[in-house]
């Protein structure tokens, strides 16, 4: 395939110098659109399975849902600083690291149980 028909398709998108996905294939210039965010919320709030659980967000549930994959590590930021997951599948069970910001607390729910979430880092399983 040649190049100007990969670029056509969509491929190579930094040397086009695009930072988001376009919406259409050349010419274009739509760095803006919010669906182009749509695998990254769902990254965050479906397979690390982060989601507010109180107003404010000064409680969080998190509750993976894995999918086929066998680990999965992120860090979404928070109004307090960081959220961090670090989680792997094994034995039917997750289990990893959560770090919490100051201030924030929450649950984490795996498939064969819960656990509290306080600030700071913890290991998790269940």
């Amino acid at each position: 395939m040649d190049e100007r028909r990969r670029q056509l398709q969509g491929y190579d998108l930094a040397a086009q110098g695009f930072v988001t996905t376009p919406e259409t294939t050349e010419p274009s210039r739509s760095d803006c659109h919010a669906w182009d965010a749509h695998p990254l919320f769902h990254f965050y709030a479906t397979i690390l399975g982060i989601r507010p659980a109180s107003m404010g967000f000064t409680q969080v549930e998190i509750r993976p849902q894995f999918g086929p994959l066998q680990n999965a590590t992120g860090r979404m930021v928070h109004p307090h600083g960081w959220i961090e997951v670090d989680l792997r599948r094994g034995g039917g069970r997750i289990e990893g690291t959560i770090t919490l910001p100051q201030e924030v607390t929450g649950i984490f729910v795996g498939p064969t149980g819960t656990q509290m979430l306080a600030p700071g880092s913890q290991a998790v399983a269940g």
